[in-house]
């Protein structure tokens, strides 16, 4: 089988990706090892202004389900009071603040929209055993013994990429010494749609409206502050409680608590002759800012801006050499600002704590300074 392109990984990127190359008449091979694994993952993500446009560029975001547009946000400082407070209001602003959506729901209108295009073939159940570059083509072979020669092949594998592996491509590590705890409570009293975000001693809590009465949370928790009796599944309603002065009133837990250690990472590199990485295969930051799925989208809007300049032409080996040298440095650009806020934040002493406060004091007067921090955060963290 012969193809333009061959995109690994069925993931929101993936099939974002291929839905782009498609509209840029190329054809598209998706390889996934079990697409019906990934569907029973469901991540809540926080969706900027620039990724809500880029859905609209592939016609999809009109059919995702169940979008919840964030009126404002609210960033606390050790306790959760107005004398620590930073707030973004969409209305004060004029600007949108972001929009929060299940990964079931978009990736539902990835599927409906990419088994109606005639440019993509999906191979579900389908694994790569053997990778070759031959003349001007990549050519795999898989586990059932198909044989396919594209000019390029993009892994959106994610975090456990397989071709990573096998062209002995290394991650570049921050160890942030924490956990991230992710789970999803219903509350008594509405969230006005506003998302939360309180930085403790311990570590950040985002609190993510997915509707007027449910949070999707992220608690990051340092290892020398965590307590398995504290943040277990019995005990995590009476913290989020008890930090939040019981703004919500009544809390339950209603999805199982999901734990895992705290890694941000950058690929040494992004492109191996014809193969190239893309999304959480070449990336992931700290989620104090809900930016991962975001950073991957401008992976893809770089992979197409470099497409239209060619006239849409794959006229060489090092077509796009250009993405893989800005997208390295803009997420890491990206990852070392959202460590710079994580490491602020979490210092522990009088004078940190004064000169933190002064500035949140400072910004929360300054129209200014807070659409240009939307702004900043619209763009996906990028100055480019």
């Amino acid at each position: 089988m012969k193809t333009d392109v061959i995109i690994v990984g069925s993931g929101i990127i993936g099939m974002s990706l291929a839905l782009s190359l498609s509209l840029k008449k190329k054809k598209v091979v998706i390889i996934e090892k079990n697409f019906s694994n990934a569907l029973k993952i469901n991540r809540v993500y926080s969706i900027s202004e620039k990724t809500k446009n880029f859905f609209n560029d592939i016609e999809i975001w009109q059919d995702i389900a169940s979008i919840n547009r964030l009126n404002g946000m609210k960033l606390f400082y050790r306790k959760f009071n107005d004398n620590n407070l930073l707030s973004f209001s969409s209305e004060e602003n004029n600007n949108n603040i972001g929009y929060i959506a299940q990964s079931k729901n978009i990736i539902s209108s990835l599927l409906g929209k990419i088994e109606k295009d005639k440019n993509i073939n999906f191979l579900d159940n389908c694994e790569i055993i053997n990778l070759d570059e031959i003349k001007k083509n990549v050519k795999v072979i898989t586990r059932n013994n198909k044989t396919i020669e594209a000019e390029y092949l993009f892994s959106c594998e994610g975090v456990n990429s397989k071709l990573k592996e096998k062209l002995e491509i290394e991650n570049i590590y921050d160890y942030y010494d924490s956990k991230a705890l992710v789970f999803n409570i219903s509350h008594e009293k509405s969230n006005k749609g506003i998302a939360y975000q309180i930085f403790l001693e311990s570590g950040p809590v985002a609190f993510l409206p997915i509707s007027s009465n449910l949070f999707s949370m992220v608690v990051s928790v340092k290892n020398n502050f965590f307590d398995n009796e504290k943040f277990s599944e019995n005990n995590i309603c009476k913290f989020i409680a008890k930090i939040t002065n019981n703004k919500f009133g009544k809390i339950e837990l209603i999805t199982k608590l999901i734990s895992f250690d705290l890694i941000g990472y950058d690929a040494e590199r992004y492109e191996k002759g014809r193969v190239l990485f893309v999304g959480d295969s070449a990336h992931s930051v700290h989620p104090l800012a809900g930016m991962g799925l975001n950073l991957g989208v401008s992976d893809i809007i770089e992979i197409m801006s470099i497409t239209t300049k060619n006239n849409n032409t794959f006229d060489s080996g090092k077509f796009f050499s250009g993405y893989a040298r800005k997208q390295k440095i803009v997420n890491k650009k990206a990852r070392q600002q959202l460590k710079f806020i994580e490491k602020i934040y979490s210092i522990e002493n009088s004078l940190a704590n004064k000169i933190i406060r002064t500035a949140m004091f400072n910004m929360q007067k300054s129209n200014y300074l807070k659409e240009k921090i939307i702004k900043h955060a619209n763009n996906n963290l990028t100055f480019f």
